[in-house]
């Protein structure tokens, strides 16, 4: 149960990181 709550955790700040990556170039291009 515990380690599912972790992988699942991590998984979702994985998707994050990834969609904050793709996302923050855009915004600053549009800001410039």
């Amino acid at each position: 149960m515990d380690n599912k709550k972790k992988r699942q955790i991590i998984s979702i700040v994985i998707v994050t990181i990834l969609v904050l990556a793709m996302v923050v170039p855009v915004v600053v291009s549009a800001l410039i």
